[in-house]
């Protein structure tokens, strides 16, 4: 049996390293930041204390019971006679609050509303990890894909750097050209070793946001690359419908809206402080001075003693700290009510921001594509005068260059609009 366990056990440790070192998706990449990122556990860490504070709210509910020794030495220098110098004494007692004004049960419902406040707090901050790693996947694929275009640049200006060494040995281009195009070799080059640059920064900044280890194979598997055309993809919503589903679905209002009640309910229990309290209390205790009398057990009995007792505490003159409870209180009510506000607002803005981002990154997508055509085939024109004498090397070279420049805002236009596409899902709920 436990050889059994032992091969069931590695199977799953072997899948967990295959899934661990092989390409991420944009999906695994979610997974592993809501499993694995530590502003996450702080974040449930906080759950956890929220729990505890009910807990420690419905004790005030429990009646307490304690227990007490003592111990004395004493002296009596004035007293005639033989002294024993030790007295003990042992007791116990309990306490029960009848009625509080209702403030524990206040406090209960307190720390209840404020526990589901903070697990959407909670799943706000979960949502912000996620917006990190929409933007850093979505800049790793543009910045992988520009690299792309850069090798294929270094490839293609080697290939014409040798073409033009070949034609300047035969005589039929000049020595102004032939160090044009090696100029241009080690410019490609330079862009290339930029891109790899950014590539590097890219998956660094991925790979911390999923904590994952820097000696971790890391690379990604995008479907998204394949997309060629905004065309490809579901109509983005109206701006109406954005908002409302945005708003029915974000956790910060939700946990704002939550925080303001629990104010209320403390703004109620700062009132309390003037409310008639009413407690039950009991206690029993005997003791015994020993030497004195060898009688320990008749002392223990004769000094028995038992009570109970029914408190009522009236309130009367507090020196205004009720008034001040009350009003610091209030405060927190109204400054949760501005943050509510303040976060709609927000949320809003960054909504429409998205949507408008989307629109615009679709049209410059669309733009972009044709612009690529339109340079390509003004480089094929290039390629033609240049091979029959009617273009120089250097017009050439920046029709290439424009060539390439339109394929940038291609890559960065297709990734802007990708990247505010699943922003606009995750604002949605759709990616909970």
């Amino acid at each position: 049996m436990n050889y059994k366990k032992a091969v069931v056990l590695g199977i799953f440790a072997s899948a967990s390293l295959v899934f661990a070192d092989g390409p991420w998706t944009l999906s695994a990449c979610l997974k592993q930041a809501k499993e694995k990122s530590l502003k996450l556990e702080s974040a449930k860490i906080r759950e956890q204390k929220a729990d505890v504070s009910i807990e420690q709210a419905k004790v005030a509910n429990y009646p307490t019971v304690s227990a007490s020794i003592g111990n004395s030495l004493y002296d009596s220098p004035f007293r005639d006679g033989p002294q024993d110098h030790y007295r003990l004494s042992a007791g116990i007692s309990a306490s029960y609050t009848l009625w509080d004004g209702g403030t524990t049960k206040l406090s209960i419902s307190a720390n209840e509303l404020n526990r589901e406040a903070t697990r959407l707090s909670t799943k706000e901050t979960e949502r912000s990890i996620q917006e990190s790693v929409l933007n850093a996947y979505m800049n790793l694929l543009a910045a992988i894909e520009k690299l792309h275009t850069a090798d294929a640049s270094v490839e293609l200006a080697k290939a014409e750097f040798e073409h033009y060494n070949t034609l300047f040995e035969a005589g039929s281009i000049t020595k102004k050209d032939l160090t044009q195009s090696q100029a241009n070799v080690l410019q490609k080059e330079a862009a290339q070793l930029s891109a790899q640059l950014s590539v590097n920064t890219s998956k660094t900044t991925l790979r911390q946001l999923l904590e994952l280890p820097e000696s971790a194979e890391f690379e990604v598997s995008a479907p998204e690359s394949d997309v060629k055309t905004p065309d490809e993809l579901s109509a983005i919503p109206s701006l109406d419908d954005l908002q409302k589903t945005a708003t029915d679905n974000h956790p910060g209002l939700k946990s704002d809206s939550l925080s303001i009640q629990v104010a209320k309910k403390n703004t109620e229990i700062a009132g309390k402080g003037k409310s008639v309290k009413v407690s039950l209390g009991a206690s029993a205790s005997t003791g015994l001075q020993a030497w004195e009398s060898k009688k320990y057990g008749s002392q223990i009995k004769n000094g028995y003693s038992h009570s109970i007792s029914l408190n009522i505490n009236i309130p009367i003159v507090d020196g205004g700290a009720t008034e001040n409870k009350v009003l610091q209180a209030q405060l927190s009510e109204t400054e949760s009510m501005v943050t509510l506000k303040e976060q709609a607002k927000s949320l809003e803005n960054t909504i429409e921001k998205l949507y408008l981002n989307a629109l615009s990154a679709d049209m410059q997508w669309k733009a972009a594509i044709l612009q690529v055509e339109a340079e390509n085939e003004a480089l094929v024109v290039a390629e033609e005068q240049r091979n029959a004498g009617a273009l120089t090397y250097t017009d050439y070279l920046s029709q290439k260059n424009r060539l390439e420049s339109a394929q940038s805002t291609l890559t960065n236009a297709k990734y802007t609009s990708l990247l505010a596409r699943h922003l606009l899902d995750l604002y949605q709920g759709k990616l909970d």
